[in-house]
């Protein structure tokens, strides 16, 4: 078995593994990269409602050992801020979800406001964001205003 890396070139592939793990559709305008390899996927980052300045994140895996690593991180984040070029990026995390708000947290995303009562379990839904300038995974010679 090959040793797992970014996968850029099946977002087809990529959007459909993460729409079965996550139990949700993503927008149509989705695009996605992967870690691990064709055979064995072990996670996707989607970047979806693209607006030019903004898109939502989401980030889904498997949850097994090894799922996530310092290079798959710095894709996710040069993708929609360098190759992207967008200011902004937002994700939406249920406030049940302590796991997932800590990640996000620990990668630097800020709280920016709740969406009362949006998540599926009743629950709210946190409003989470990062500037391109906060982004810590990436070298800031590559942050350059676009």
């Amino acid at each position: 078995m090959s040793a797992p890396g970014i996968i850029l070139d099946e977002p087809d592939r990529l959007i459909a593994w993460a729409t079965k793990q996550f139990g949700l559709d993503f927008f149509s305008d989705a695009r996605a990269i992967g870690w691990g390899t064709l055979d064995d996927i072990r996670a996707v980052a989607i970047y979806e409602r693209w607006t030019g300045t903004d898109c939502s994140v989401h980030l889904v895996s498997d949850q097994r050992p090894g799922w996530l690593s310092r290079r798959f991180i710095a894709a996710g984040f040069t993708y929609p801020f360098v190759v992207g070029g967008l200011h902004r990026m937002t994700g939406l995390v249920p406030a049940s979800n302590k796991r997932a708000l800590r990640l996000n947290r620990h990668f630097g995303f800020r709280i920016e406001g709740a969406l009362r009562r949006g998540a599926n379990d009743g629950g709210d839904m946190i409003v989470m964001g990062m500037l391109r300038e906060e982004c810590p995974f990436i070298a800031k010679d590559m942050l350059h205003e676009q």
